[in-house]
């Protein structure tokens, strides 16, 4: 059987971060441009990059003041005096910078949660939603949504293709910006799960350049690593491991190909990358989709938004005893 995985490389636009239907419809055109002109009948796995959500916590619904910040510490720092003022009793039970992602954590998942499943239903497809930063969230009648724990994280959810959320995939590994901005990283746990295409595994970034976490997704029998990825550096420029070397060279060479060589179940990856600017950030990338040793499609070019998909064979095993 074949499949579709698509790589959606997304660039940051301001405007679409307004409101929640703003953020609806951008994602919704980008999940329709992911699987256009594809057989309605072939089954699909769309994904978006790391972090796609994150300037919903700084710019949904927000003041002037914050989105004309000259950093994402000055926005934070004015969306909690704002709090301050609004609601005093909650944001002195937080006393932490982390407490802006807590208390908009709720606004911003409802906001994510009816865009992605929007997508997927539209594209018919297994979609991996960008992430956002926020304290791993649950519902139930009586308390609605809620956080079991306080920590905020580096997150998003994987949706089914009736637009159901299948897990929510925290970021493990962070990096030392992620640390500085008060994330903690998570534990593994759903980074695999089981659908009727087998399993697909899910590792946000830099997880995925660690061996220790591939070979876990490996030896729980996925055949798909879904890698979303935002990538704080010039693609073009000098490696922050090593000057000498190209950022964009680096992470081709080390990257799913590579990684995906030798493995037991492992036959494919999915990287897709974010792009743009937010505050003082910026983010280039090339998205793409792997093959163990070689890229089977990969993105013209590090910005700007890009569709980057491969038609592939489901390993003969990967959905046995799943349909």
């Amino acid at each position: 059987m074949q499949v579709e995985l698509v790589a959606v490389q997304a660039r940051i636009e301001p405007e679409a971060y307004a409101s929640a239907g703003a953020f609806a419809e951008r994602t919704l055109a980008l999940a329709r441009r992911a699987v256009a002109g594809l057989p309605p009948e072939r089954p699909r796995v769309v994904a978006f990059p790391e972090a796609y959500a994150l300037p919903l916590t700084f710019w949904l619904e927000a003041p002037a003041a914050v989105t004309e910040a000259p950093s994402a510490l000055a926005a934070g720092l004015r969306w909690l005096g704002r709090l301050l003022r609004e609601r005093p009793a909650t944001l002195l039970r937080r006393p932490s910078p982390a407490a802006l992602y807590a208390l908009r954590a709720a606004e911003v998942w409802r906001a994510y949660h009816a865009a992605f499943a929007r997508a997927a239903r539209a594209a018919n497809a297994y979609l991996v939603g960008g992430s956002f930063f926020a304290p791993l969230l649950d519902e139930e009648p009586v308390r609605g949504i809620y956080a079991p724990a306080p920590a905020a994280q580096n997150w998003l959810a994987v949706f089914a293709p009736n637009g159901r959320v299948l897990a929510r995939v925290p970021k493990i590994r962070l990096m030392p910006e992620e640390r500085r901005a008060f994330l903690r990283g998570g534990a593994f746990g759903p980074h695999v799960v089981t659908t009727r295409l087998g399993r697909l595994g899910t590792l946000i970034c830099l997880d995925a350049f660690h061996e220790a976490l591939v070979e876990r997704v490996d030896a729980a029998g996925a055949w798909l690593l879904v890698q979303p990825s935002a990538n704080a550096a010039a693609w073009s420029g000098p490696w922050s491991g090593d000057g000498a070397q190209v950022e964009g060279e680096v992470w081709l060479r080390e990257g799913l190909a590579r990684k995906l060589e030798g493995r037991e179940n492992l036959r494919y990856g999915l990287n897709p990358m974010l792009n743009g600017r937010f505050y003082d950030l910026t983010f280039e990338g090339r998205s793409s989709v792997a093959a163990p040793g070689r890229y089977l499609a990969l993105a013209d070019e590090p910005v700007g938004d890009a569709i980057v998909r491969a038609t592939v064979e489901l390993p003969a095993d990967a959905a046995r005893g799943n349909l």
